[in-house]
This record gives structure tokens, C-alpha cells and sequence, in this order.
């Protein structure tokens, strides 16, 4: 019986140390690279789209903390092949107030540029 028991226990610790699917290639969380812990912000869905013949995109973030956040980010534009397709950003910064919902906009520097990749970091 305790055998039993500590054999169930055992079963049950190691179900919760499974590590989650990777995101679904296309989706907007394959798109996004933590560098660090993003602590108490929530990188939401993308909208991208064509205009004037450049990419453009708007991510929407979530503030989960009642403080201000600063978080800092940078777009990597890329071909067709999945190179830079441009040169690399600047990162920029970003305050994001507490339980707030904000959109970063963006817009490709070239019109070579077909997909993106938002890299993220807090402080």
C-alpha cells in the first residue's frame, strides 16, 4: 500500500515538470524572443499588415502589475529565408503603466522585410 502510494506521488511531481509546447510556427508567440524574465508584462496578439508596400505591425502588451514597467524591445526584419533583411535596431524603451494595455507600432525600414521578430527585456 505505501509503495503504491509513493509510486502515484512520484508519477503525479514528475506530470508537473513537463515543459510546455513550443508555440505554433505563423503564431505571434513564435515571433517574440524573451531575453530574461519578463516580469508582469504580457505580450498579446500581433497585427500585421501591408501598407505602402512596407510591413507594418502592432503588438499589444499588458501591464499584469498595478506599478509602472519599463521594458525594452527591438524588431529584427526578415526575408523570405529568414535573415535580416535590415540593419539592426536600436533597442528603445518603453514605460508601460500599472494594469495598463498599451500597442507597440512598428514599421519595416525596407520593403524586402516579409516576416519580424520582437526581442523583449525588462530591466
Amino acid at each position: 500500500m505505501l509503495r503504491t502510494m509513493c509510486a502515484l506521488m512520484a508519477v503525479a511531481m514528475l506530470a508537473g515538470c513537463t515543459t510546455p509546447p513550443p508555440p505554433a510556427p505563423g503564431s505571434a508567440a513564435s515571433k517574440v524572443v524573451a531575453l530574461g524574465d519578463l516580469k508582469h508584462i504580457e505580450i498579446g496578439p500581433m497585427r500585421v499588415a501591408r501598407e505602402n508596400g512596407l510591413m507594418t505591425v502592432n503588438v499589444s502588451l499588458n501591464n499584469t502589475s498595478r506599478y509602472t514597467k519599463t521594458m525594452y524591445y527591438r524588431f529584427a526584419w526578415l526575408g523570405d529565408d529568414g535573415f535580416p533583411v535590415a540593419e539592426p535596431e536600436a533597442w528603445k524603451s518603453l514605460m508601460v503603466y500599472g494594469s495598463q494595455r498599451s500597442f507597440l507600432p512598428a514599421i519595416a525600414p525596407v520593403a524586402k522585410a516579409t516576416d519580424l521578430r520582437l526581442e523583449v527585456k525588462t530591466p
